[in-house]
């Protein structure tokens, strides 16, 4: 449970300051800023996939402790989770072919960015709901 705790915010944290250095790349007209900013999007796919197996450990734990409501939480949990580790391997993706393209100087890194933009959109708001269904396991005050 501890190990899940310490790294599910990993992919939350990184697409935001990801999104900053891409922002500041594609202001100064610095590839090696895009590059750095493809990189954090690669450590939060990574993440994502640290982070989703350590998640069933980590819901095992909790049921332990409250055993009448944590399943249902957890598993509202899980299937947010879900959804967001496909949008976080589709950007870490993207931020592979964004490398590649910007070494060898190819035509799509333009196209790339925009792909980027959809998918840091898509990130932010699952993000969003799959750390705020997370907060709920165990927050009684964050539930409905």
């Amino acid at each position: 449970m501890h190990f899940h705790n310490l790294v599910n915010h990993i992919p939350l944290l990184f697409p935001l300051a990801g999104i900053i250095v891409l922002i500041c790349g594609l202001y100064f007209k610095s590839e090696l800023a895009k590059r750095i900013a493809y990189l954090l999007f690669i450590v939060a796919a990574i993440g994502t996939f640290v982070s989703m197996n350590s998640g069933e450990e980590a819901e095992e734990a909790i049921e332990g402790l409250y055993p009448k409501t944590a399943h249902h939480w957890a598993h509202e949990h899980e299937e947010r989770a879900e959804v967001f580790s496909l949008v976080m391997y589709g950007l870490g993706l993207i931020s592979l072919i964004g490398i590649w393209a910007s070494w060898s100087k190819n035509k799509i890194q333009k196209y790339v960015v925009y792909a980027l933009a959809v998918f840091l959109v898509s990130a932010l708001f699952f993000g969003f709901q799959t750390g705020k269904s997370g907060g709920q396991v165990i927050h009684k005050e964050f539930r409905k």
